[in-house]
């Protein structure tokens, strides 16, 4: 084991009992319990599994103690009053009575979650309801004094939603409401009744379709002193992703009055990307959070899974026109995760939390068949430190052909391995720490176009090194289209590989025609 790897597993070890103790320092801890819900979230704003793939995924979960499953549309839903909103990706009707009705079969309860406040782009982007927004510009979210306008959308969408649901439980999102009283009329008035009555409203249309409404809890435990304003039926979700229990306000605010409580982890979250994956974080946020929210009395526990962050980019036209808009970042397709989709189906199903080191080292030998020794290999794998890299260093400080080594050496040890089952699944990880490493590759490359020695002499001989990343970039889009074609519906993969190698294609057409100017 090489001294990075050591060093970030005692860092990791280290950081876990910090989070352990701060989580301990939290009142009204209980005995543990079994949590009544036990969902996974599946996103559908971005990456779209087929429903062959959904229908998989459920059976699977199902085998492992999994009894719900939050969906988020947006404008996949087929909406048929709000058509305007779906998009190319759209699941027909009968598509959607399919994967509830097999899901109905496994005793999986599929909730529906219909975003009605912050992260609206999908919907305001659209002139048809452009009247709801807080922002000309920024269309994330819906201006809370709208609010019987609102009411009066919301309704017939919720109730398209609802509809073909027949859960008791409906999720209305509700976080990251960030432009709370940025509009000239909403700056007059408290930021926790702006929340606190547009939410009232919201939780009033999804009881009058006979649903229990469920929202994020990270606005609300900024503004305390407005929970007891709220319905008392309101399900609150903590999401805690590997942080400190009060990292958006004081959680003991909340749990001293009773509320119901559930908890949310995250598989993929920020920075992920298609060519980084924090594993080691994730597996920590399973072995804290988990037996937290179990000793806190939280009656549910969802895995989250973000595709993407949540925000988009926009491609504008006079007047702030929305001509399209695309994600700030995609992810590697949960098909990638088997691992940590598994590792939490084991913590949600168990008292005991779960010992990540133990786990991976147990899950080589028991999934892939893979012997002792190369078990080590298979936790170095997921030890290996990953991080953003800019202007030549990652976020920790390493320099760039620093972390491009370790990479390289961990691909040496890790191409060794032959897993006697689940071969086609074990292939994923290859194929994400070969898209790191061409990452880093181009990284190296971007540094140097960007740093102050650079000049146009340079531009050939950097073109000439280049290339090859760009080719071996080829090969990872084939392999990686092979491995994820049943998985997402059709295009999907086409346009992560495009997103992915746009900016070094981009460079590549830059030097080159640097190097023809010079000549």
């Amino acid at each position: 084991m090489s001294n990075n790897i050591i060093h970030f597993v005692c860092r990791s070890l280290l950081l876990l009992g910090i989070l352990l103790g701060s989580y301990s320092s939290v009142k009204g801890a209980q005995p543990p319990s079994d949590f009544k819900i036990r969902a996974f979230y599946l996103d559908c704003r971005t990456q779209v599994m087929t429903v062959s793939a959904i229908k998989n995924f459920a059976s699977d979960l199902s085998r492992k103690g999994i009894n719900t499953l939050l969906i988020e549309y947006e404008a996949t839903f087929p909406f048929q009053k709000h058509a305007t909103l779906c998009n190319q990706l759209a699941f027909s009707r009968s598509e959607v009575k399919e994967i509830i009705n097999h899901c109905s079969s496994l005793g999986i309860d599929v909730i529906p979650l219909q975003n009605c406040f912050g992260h609206s782009e999908y919907i305001l982007r659209h002139d048809r309801y452009a009247h709801l927004r807080e922002d000309t510009k920024e269309v994330s979210q819906v201006c809370p004094l709208k609010i019987e306008d609102a009411k009066k959308v919301f309704r017939e969408i919720f109730q398209e939603v609802a509809e073909m649901h027949p859960s008791p439980y409906f999720h209305i999102g509700a976080d990251e409401t960030y432009l709370l009283g940025s509009c000239a009329q909403c700056s007059k008035a408290e930021k926790s009744l702006l929340f606190v009555n547009y939410i009232k409203a919201m939780c009033e249309v999804v009881k009058e379709l006979g649903k229990k409404p469920i929202i994020w809890a990270d606005i609300i435990l900024m503004h305390p002193e407005a929970v007891q304003k709220l319905p008392k039926d309101l399900i609150y979700v903590d999401w805690n992703y590997g942080w400190a229990p009060d990292r958006f306000g004081k959680l003991d605010n909340l749990l001293k009055l009773g509320v119901k409580m559930w908890g949310a982890t995250a598989l993929r979250s920020a920075p992920d990307n298609v060519y980084l994956t924090q594993w080691m974080k994730h597996f920590e946020n399973l072995a804290t959070f988990l037996p937290f929210a179990r000793s806190h009395g939280y009656e549910g526990i969802i895995e989250t899974s973000w595709s993407t962050s949540g925000t988009y980019g926009f491609h504008y036209d006079n007047g702030w026109e929305i001509i399209s808009m695309q994600p700030v970042r995609q992810v590697y397709p949960m098909s990638g995760f088997q691992i940590l989709i598994d590792a939490y189906c084991q913590a949600a199903n168990s008292n005991e939390a779960l010992n990540p080191q133990d786990f991976i080292l147990s899950y080589a030998q028991q999934r892939y068949g893979l012997s002792n020794k190369e078990a080590q290999t298979f936790l170095c794998y997921f030890s290996l430190p990953q991080e953003l890299v800019r202007k030549g260093k990652d976020t920790k400080g390493t320099d760039i052909a620093e972390v491009i080594k370790s990479c390289k050496d961990m691909k040496t040890k890790f191409d060794k391995l032959s897993p006697r089952q689940h071969g086609s699944e074990f292939e994923h990880y290859r194929l994400m720490l070969d898209l790191r490493i061409n990452y880093l590759c181009y990284k190296e490359i971007e540094f140097i176009y960007n740093s102050s020695a650079y000049d146009i002499t340079q531009a050939e001989k950097l073109a000439q090194r280049l290339y090859p990343i760009m080719t071996e970039a080829g090969k990872l889009d084939k392999r990686f289209m092979d491995m994820n074609k049943d998985y997402l519906k059709p295009g999907q993969t086409n346009e992560i590989n495009t997103l992915r190698t746009e900016k070094m294609k981009e460079l590549y057409q830059a030097l080159q025609r640097q190097s023809k100017t010079r000549s």
